[in-house]
């Protein structure tokens, strides 16, 4: 997920909006989940899964974001190890904190956390976001992996001169699109859980974001207006094929970014560029969304097992539950942002500060 809140004066609202929106997305297809396990019966279509699109926006958002942050950054062993100090104090905080909570709920009642696992995870590997063929403890966990991991590719081009950026995108481009024809040649599994990351086709979207950051600077956000236009056209469209083809969200790797790539970066590089700003309301959700992405599970479940208590054999009762599920877990994610998140983020800007001073 892009998480980074760049300073003030380079921030754009527009992309904090649409971080909002994405989270909103995710949360909005997890309540299929919940209202088919916790519900007698259901008045959410299965084309609400298409919400999972959002972990496709934010992995654009990220891409472009890392250009935008790196664009007016020196070049260096300096600069590189400032960027991962940024992002990695960034995403583990509260994430640790999110998944203590959730393992103190699995050592009191495993049966709340794990039931639907086929394995249960590697704890280790859950918090340090490492890798493996099991799912994270927490279970947005896997998206946090992909981005650790594009973080850590990125900081290599911060050690090259600004010009070499482009080739470097293209270059590890290049080198995703090998591993792909190599994995496509090797045997079933062949693959473990770190080569499949490497060269896992998702890192097509954070590089599509990317590219749209080089452009939007290169060209100063030219045009801003009719390519957002062609992008949420764009959207319309692929949802409209995939649904009428009897398609729900598409779990391939590779399908996703075929699908979601170019809309999704169409549509960052055009709210990057508008000039009119979104509402206030979209760029608070900004704020709250990595709190949100990371507590809405835990939220929905907890508050739609006490739905499960008094939901009746009609519908009735289904549309009322499903608003409040939604408003309590933005509700939780506000008031994780305002006591942990903030918190922490302004301790790590403090610690930034004395060990990476300003020129």
């Amino acid at each position: 997920m892009s998480f980074e809140t760049p300073a003030p004066a380079n921030r754009l609202a527009n992309i904090q909006s649409l971080r909002g929106i994405a989270a909103m997305l995710v949360v909005f297809s997890h309540l299929l989940i919940i209202e088919s396990k916790y519900s007698p019966d259901q008045i959410l279509g299965s084309w609400i899964s298409f919400g999972m699109v959002g972990v496709d926006l934010f992995f654009v958002i990220s891409g472009f974001i890392m250009v935008h942050v790196a664009t007016n950054m020196q070049r260096g062993g300096t600069s590189s190890f400032e960027f991962l100090f940024a992002r990695i104090t960034r995403i583990y905080p509260l994430y640790w904190l999110v998944s203590a909570a959730l393992l103190i709920v699995w050592l009191v009642r495993p049966d709340m956390v794990f039931s639907s696992f086929k394995t249960d995870p590697d704890i280790v590997k859950s918090f340090l976001l490492y890798p493996d063929s099991r799912d994270p403890l927490l279970a947005v966990g896997w998206t946090l992996i992909h981005e650790i991991s594009f973080y850590l590719a990125f900081a290599l081009a911060l050690l090259l001169k600004p010009k070499w950026l482009l080739p470097f995108l293209l270059l590890w481009a290049g080198v995703i699109g090998l591993g792909q024809w190599a994995n496509m040649g090797a045997e079933l599994g062949a693959f473990g859980p770190v080569r499949r990351l490497l060269f896992s086709p998702l890192t097509y979207e954070f590089l599509a974001g990317a590219l749209a950051g080089w452009v939007f600077h290169k060209w100063d956000a030219k045009f801003a207006l009719p390519i957002l236009l062609a992008g949420l056209a764009l959207w319309v469209v692929t949802f409209y094929m995939l649904i009428s083809a009897g398609h729900g969200m598409i779990e391939n790797h590779m399908g996703r970014a075929v699908h979601f790539a170019l809309p999704a970066t169409l549509t960052v590089y055009g709210l990057a560029g508008l000039k009119t700003k979104l509402p206030n309301c979209t760029q608070t959700l900004g704020d709250w969304s990595y709190s949100l992405y990371l507590t809405h599970i835990l939220s929905l479940t907890l508050f739609g097992r006490t739905w499960h208590k008094f939901a009746g054999d009609n519908k009735w009762d289904n549309l009322p539950a499903l608003i409040i599920l939604t408003a309590i877990s933005i509700l939780v994610a506000g008031l994780t942002y305002k006591f942990a998140e903030k918190p922490m983020l302004v301790l790590a800007k403090t610690l930034r500060r004395r060990i990476f001073p300003p020129a």
